[in-house]
């Protein structure tokens, strides 16, 4: 009996140490235990990993089918009795109680007498009961009892080993695939990267078809990044947030399940991320897939390596973060320092220049050349507040790259490619666009397709368009002057927040030298009609000495002329024709005529005449005044040429007016002995002080020796033999009290162009001394004039 007992043992010893695996020594195991004990059946039970259940894992007559693989919790029937006891027992059929407790022995053995239990169990675990089931009612002797629980001891010692081997083999797995999944990670420190590396691990490591991840900002709501590998089913694109269960200390997991509209089932496993600061994130699984292709769901195993992974992730995500921080600092940086640089270059070329025109110029190559802000597009337009209107200044296109030229000097090269700007020009209305209102409420706009603010006028329909663009105010003591108008249409670059803050800093200095170039304008102006008053304040006294002697003269000489000419012609009339006295007394009545006439001359221009003024058509003064001179023309074989165009009324003395233009025909007349053309055209010319009308008067004559062309305007200057030299002198007075001016162009060899240039009605301020009044449409004075 010993020795059956020891070849009994020896022969479980050699099963259970054999290098089968571990299931078939388990049958072996089982199948020996029936033979040699000479039962019906033996059965392996084994504790499930809740350690609430006992399976059915082997049985002596063969594999288990599914439908009768039983199970008993813990504490019922003899199986689940056993294990909670962990002391063998041992019932027959006719005990009270015993077929029902184990109603699912049946299905294997419904014959069964005797049911012995023994647990499988070590010091410190139990693994799971061993079941002897009987046709006969038999009670087992102490012997085999005995040798039973050694086989049990044997097997709990060879469960254990095997659990040991197994968890090993997990975790070297599970550490060969953190390896590998940290040798990927720590590749890159690229953010895009390292997400489609994490998603693709992922996938791979848990063999599933798709992979997500999420990253929000806690604090905010807003998506952060996001990524994906693979195909994730419809039904799964959207995942609860993962918050832990009340009362649960085990980490929070999402595990869901899904069927497609053709009826197939989708899994899905997600683990939550947890980094420092206010991001949160989403690490999930979908579709884990069996080496035949078939979906399964996705056991604790592949959580708990979720999990693990995650910790790693997590890890590797918050490098990347923060390198991806630190290079936008970094690139931030260099671009606030390359806007900075470029700005103090700007700044140092707008110092060069006064001009208002030459520095919009400079700004525009600022706002467009690569080394400056980079724009592809831009446009300075001026208030008018008299008109309350933006006017278009200037615009520019970005022009080619010149590398081989130093960024100052690219700078003070005129924009290579102008935008016609000048036809802008936009009301001053809340309603007319982010231009108004950025210069109205004198703040920035960053228009694009999204805003809902309203976009360019229709003054701009046609002329202008852009997607999206940066409109930034001029701004000078807290009043708009213009705004600044840049985009990137032709390259579709985004147009960033940086930008915009780069943008206002140089509209601040752009605005600023634009002011002080209108103040230097201004003051320029000022001086020059400060010396040209003072000239013709000079000029007048010493015309007002020449005239008070002139007068003085003249009335001294009138009374014994006017004797002289009329005892000359009384003595004409008693001399007869044939007399020898006859010839003196006719040189004594024409030297009388010229005399009379110069003193005509003098008074006109030394007196003070009253003027009677008027609303007058240019046109029909120089036809009035073409009658007079018409028998000199004609006698001296002289065409004329008009070219008249519609232009507002003069306010002027009309008949000082036609002495002005009769004395400019008659210098006409004389540099043309020979025969000629007059042209006559008349045109109007816009200044930024108003409105003026002009009349060209233009001779085919041999022009005006250069040596005496500065003389012309002065009184009693004549080069001629004949005449008084006061013609142009009179009609540069009169044309002085209409606030006009006379202008000379000479050409030697071609003939001299007078140019007069009057203000119009609306523009003048000129006083009818009839009247005493001033014209109702008065709006400014234009500048030039001296009364």
């Amino acid at each position: 009996m010993a020795l059956e007992r020891a070849a009994f043992l020896t022969q479980m010893v050699e099963v259970l140490t054999s290098t089968v695996s571990f299931g078939e020594r388990l049958n072996n195991m089982v199948h020996l235990l029936a033979r040699n004990l000479k039962v019906d059946l033996a059965l392996y039970f084994g504790l499930d990993k809740a350690r609430e259940t006992l399976l059915l894992n082997v049985s002596s007559q063969g594999p288990v089918p599914p439908h009768l693989r039983l199970e008993f919790p813990l504490g019922q029937g003899l199986v689940g009795e056993t294990a909670r006891t962990r002391k063998v027992g041992v019932v027959h059929r006719q005990q009270p109680g015993v077929a029902a407790a184990n109603a699912g022995l049946e299905k294997l053995h419904p014959a069964y007498q005797t049911l012995a239990a023994f647990p499988v169990a070590d010091d410190n675990f139990l693994y799971g009961v061993l079941i002897l089931v009987d046709r006969t009612e038999r009670s087992l002797p102490a012997s085999e009892r005995q040798s039973v629980q050694l086989t049990c001891l044997m097997l709990a010692a060879a469960l254990r080993q095997a659990i040991v081997q197994e968890e090993a083999k997990k975790r070297i797995a599970e550490l060969s695939v953190l390896f590998e999944v940290g040798k990927a990670l720590s590749s890159t420190v690229e953010l895009d990267e390292l997400l489609e590396r994490i998603v693709s691990t992922t996938a791979k490591v848990i063999t599933a078809r798709g992979a997500a991840l999420h990253i929000i900002d806690g604090a905010t709501g807003e998506p952060r990044v996001s990524s994906r590998y693979g195909q994730i089913p419809p039904e799964c694109q959207t995942l609860p947030q993962i918050t832990p269960s009340p009362g649960s200390t085990e980490p929070p997991y999402y595990e869901g399940q899904s069927t497609d509209a053709a009826g197939h089932g989708h899994y899905c496993l997600a683990v939550p991320l947890t980094f420092k600061g206010q991001l949160t994130g989403t690490l999930g699984v979908y579709d884990k897939f069996s080496p035949n292709g078939e979906y399964l769901p996705f056991d604790p195993e592949n959580r708990q390596l979720l999990f693990t992974m995650a910790g790693v992730i997590v890890n590797a995500i918050e490098n990347a973060l923060t390198y991806q921080q630190v290079e936008d600092l970094a690139e931030k940086n260099e671009r606030m320092v390359r806007n900075l640089t470029a700005l103090q270059e700007i700044s140092q070329v707008m110092l060069t220049s006064v001009q208002e025109a030459r520095l919009q110029e400079i700004i525009l190559q600022g706002l467009t050349q690569e080394h400056g802000l980079g724009f592809d597009r831009a446009v300075v337009l001026m208030v008018d507040e008299a008109a309350q209107i933006l006017k278009g200044a200037k615009g520019a296109c970005r022009g080619p790259v010149t590398h081989d030229i130093p960024n100052l000097k690219a700078l003070q090269v005129p924009p290579p490619e102008m935008i016609p700007v000048t036809d802008w020009e936009i009301p001053l209305r809340a309603d007319q666009g982010p231009l108004a209102l950025a210069v109205l409420r004198k703040s920035a706009y960053h228009h694009h397709q999204t805003v809902k603010e309203p976009g360019l006028p229709l003054a701009l329909k046609g002329k202008y368009a852009a997607q999206e663009f940066f409109v930034v105010p001029l701004v000078v003591k807290d009043r708009g002057t213009g705004v600044i108008l840049v985009d990137n249409q032709a390259s579709g670059r985004p147009l960033e927040p940086e930008r915009l803050h780069a943008l206002q800093m140089f509209a601040t200095q752009a605005a600023l030298v634009l002011e002080n170039a209108h103040l230097y304008f201004t003051i320029e102006t000022n001086n020059r009609e400060l010396l040209l008053i003072r000239e013709r304040m000079l000029e007048s006294d010493r015309l007002a000495a020449l005239s008070s002697l002139a007068s003085g003269m003249a009335h001294e000489i009138r009374n014994p002329l006017v004797s002289i000419g009329g005892f000359a012609r009384r003595i004409a009339k008693l001399v007869e024709p044939n007399s020898p006295l006859r010839g003196y007394v006719e040189v004594i009545q024409e030297e009388v005529t010229r005399l009379e006439k110069l003193l005509r001359e003098i008074l006109d221009f030394t007196g003070e005449n009253l003027s009677y003024y008027g609303d007058h058509e240019l046109a029909k003064l120089i036809e009035d005044t073409l009658i007079l001179v018409q028998r000199d023309l004609d006698a001296n074989k002289i065409k004329v040429a008009r070219e008249f165009a519609q232009m507002p009324r003069l306010h002027c003395d009309d008949r000082q007016m036609k002495q002005v233009f009769y004395n400019l025909f008659q210098n006409a007349i004389q540099a043309m002995p020979r025969g000629g053309t007059l042209s006559i055209r008349t045109f109007p010319v816009e200044r930024s002080d108003g409105l003026y009308a002009a009349a060209s008067i233009s001779d085919t004559g041999s022009g005006i020796p250069m040596e005496v062309l500065h003389n012309i305007f002065n009184p009693f200057f004549s080069t001629k033999d004949y005449g008084t030299g006061l013609g142009l002198a009179i009609a540069q007075r009169i044309v002085s009290r209409h606030y006009g001016q006379i202008e000379v162009n000479n050409e030697i060899g071609k003939g001299v162009t007078f140019i007069v240039t009057l203000p119009v009605a609306k523009y003048c301020l000129v006083k009818d001394v009839g009247q005493g009044a001033v014209p109702a449409s008065v709006l400014r004075a234009p500048k030039g004039g001296s009364q």
